[in-house]
């Protein structure tokens, strides 16, 4: 799996559709979940770089963005263009569009931006190896506080009623916010939408809601799930196992109990005399399992029957009579 190349990550063309991307990160996010690979420690790399491509590669802005820097490094600086034949690109243009806006029809700071370096080399290139420095109007520019934050990063746990049914819950952040130059914290709270059928490790972006450094640059929230199972029932992709210890007379004379669902109902769940449970029996529910993106799982309720650990000589003979 390629360590660059989102593309290669998610194993689509560079002309994919949206849908197209959304289909095969499904596809692999299942494929190499770690809680589908207990034991295999790589597996969490590889699907830490799948979200990640898929974080850029799903939105169509970052994507765009993604595509330009990979195809020309420099050419969403120039205008679209390209420099000019025979000419190298100005690095001052560039560090002004990049960093104030000083490019023609930008909006930015004003002032003149100066690049200095020890090593002689093209006009407004950075040469290999100089030692450089950045000044706008006389006063040193430090770049690393236009950057974008880097994200917040925030756990959340849920139940299963909620991957049943979705919902908005409330989220506690702490973020910090620059306000005439100083760094202040403040502590938030917001509310995250939860998809119905949501799965366990899944990681939301909450884009723009993150630190901030001006209006233009803001950082992100990822949310990573930790759905708290408590049940009984096990989950299977959109299906929901649960076992169900009966006795051996049961299995053969037939039997009815109430099993308590996910969101706190119960169901009466009867097998009729004559029906008899074979060993390894599943009984199949239709559409009583999660849903998501349109499709609907099943309940599964997997038989385990109970044979008594001694016989009488009276039961013996009974059976024997019976079998």
């Amino acid at each position: 799996m390629s360590e660059d190349n989102h593309y290669k990550i998610l194993d689509v063309p560079e002309n994919a559709s949206t849908d197209e991307i959304k289909k095969a990160y499904r596809k692999l996010s299942l494929k190499y979940h770690p809680d589908k690979n207990p034991g295999k420690p790589e597996v969490v790399d590889i699907f830490h770089k799948i979200n990640n491509a898929y974080e850029v590669l799903g939105d169509p802005a970052k994507k765009n963005e993604y595509d330009m820097m990979r195809n020309n490094p420099f050419g969403n600086m120039m205008g679209g263009g390209g420099p000019v034949p025979g000419q190298g690109p100005n690095m001052e243009d560039i560090l002004a569009s990049m960093f104030f806006g000083g490019m023609p029809g930008m909006q930015g700071m004003p002032g003149n931006i100066h690049m200095m370096h020890g090593m002689p080399g093209m006009p407004g290139m950075f040469p290999p190896g100089a030692n450089f420095q950045i000044f706008r109007n006389g006063v040193p520019v430090n770049i690393q506080q236009i950057q974008k934050p880097e994200p917040i990063n925030k756990i959340v746990h849920i139940n299963m009623e909620m991957v049943l049914n979705g919902g908005s819950i409330p989220v506690e952040i702490e973020r910090w916010i620059i306000k005439n130059g100083t760094k202040v914290t403040e502590t938030q709270t917001i509310y995250v939408n939860i998809m119905k059928g949501i799965d366990n490790n899944e990681m939301m972006v909450l884009e723009n809601q993150g630190n901030v450094v001006n209006e233009q640059c803001k950082g992100d929230i990822k949310i990573f799930i930790r759905i708290e199972n408590d049940t009984g029932f096990q989950r299977r992709g959109l299906d929901l196992i649960i076992e169900k210890k009966i006795s051996l007379k049961e299995a053969l004379c037939g039997f009815s109990f109430d099993l308590k669902y996910i969101n706190g109902k119960a169901y009466t769940i009867n097998n009729q005399t004559g029906n008899i449970i074979p060993f390894g029996h599943q009984k199949v529910i239709a559409n009583m399992g999660l849903t998501r993106d349109g499709h609907t799982g099943n309940m599964i309720i997997v038989f385990q029957i109970e044979l008594p650990l001694t016989l009488t000589p009276e039961q013996i003979i009974i059976l024997t009579n019976v079998l």
